[in-house]
């Protein structure tokens, strides 16, 4: 493997794309799959109701809640592990090691009301809905709702819920070369027209690639396949992707991409100690 080289393409709140120089592909699909299943974040799992006079069944709002993002960065070293937690819930021991409570609370009036994400109330600061608008349930007079939410670290692989991104998924960086000798002219033109990204333009009498749009490419060869002449051919990079994260608000991409290192670091390592012990 040559030197790691990662630039950072696009950073929003809730979207990073890097590009990976020096990573093998199998590498990187491992951090990927990692992230998807193994990250751990906050999330209601227990939901206990003392009043539910609202048009959803308890199922119903229970399942809701559960797919509202929290705030995770300092629960993943505050609390205990999602292994342990689980069966702390089963046993019905709801200990602040390793539970959040939320508590929501809210009647119908004249007019309807709608209780959203940020009406929670939780027992930690640091863990809170990411998203205050999520809405959970509207009600009217004489309608009542009052429960206690308990969240937990989980893993995505255990339900989805858990799992910090929406999206994960890499991509080949492209490489496209144009033989101008090859070009004829505004026949040319066929597989500049072809291309859905807008890869390329048709300057001078000449195919150009827009370095503006190459990392746009998706590699559909349309324009490989239409050239008369024969004189594009699209490739890609040896050890070189783009990587695309899409967030759910519950962890930084930082700590994504960190806790997502660490964990597959533990189960090489947890591997290779099982080996010595079987003598291999």
């Amino acid at each position: 493997m040559s030197d790691l080289k990662i630039e950072v393409l696009e950073q929003k709140p809730l979207l990073t794309r890097l590009r990976i120089k020096g990573i093998s592909l199998h590498l990187l699909n491992s951090i990927r799959r990692v992230i998807i299943s193994e990250v751990p974040t906050m999330a209601i799992d227990y939901v206990a109701f003392m009043e539910n006079s609202s048009v959803f069944y308890d199922e119903y709002l229970a399942h809701r809640l559960g797919l509202i993002p929290l705030t995770s960065d300092q629960a993943l070293w505050k609390y205990k592990s999602p292994e342990e937690c689980r069966e702390a819930g089963e046993k019905g021991l709801f200990s602040e090691d390793c539970f959040v409570r939320l508590s929501l609370e809210g009647e119908g009036g004249d007019e309807a009301v709608t209780l959203y994400s940020d009406n929670l109330v939780s027992s930690d600061p640091d863990v809170k809905p990411s998203f205050g608008k999520i809405p959970i349930v509207k009600l009217i007079k004489p309608q009542k709702v009052k429960l206690e939410a308990y969240a937990r670290l989980g893993r995505g692989k255990e339900h989805i819920k858990w799992s910090p991104v929406s999206v994960a998924a890499h991509k080949y960086v492209p490489n496209i070369l144009v033989n101008q000798r090859l070009c004829r002219g505004e026949e040319c033109l066929k597989c500049v027209e072809a291309c859905p990204k807008e890869v390329f333009a048709f300057q001078s009498g000449e195919v150009k690639v827009r370095s503006d749009k190459l990392l746009d490419c998706t590699m559909c060869k349309l324009c490989e396949n239409l050239c008369p002449s024969g004189a594009v051919k699209v490739s890609h990079e040896e050890d070189e992707f783009i990587l695309t994260l899409e967030l759910t608000g519950a962890l930084s991409a930082r700590n994504v991409l960190l806790e997502s290192v660490r964990i597959l670091e533990k189960k090489l390592d947890d591997f290779v100690e099982t080996l010595r012990e079987k003598g291999v």
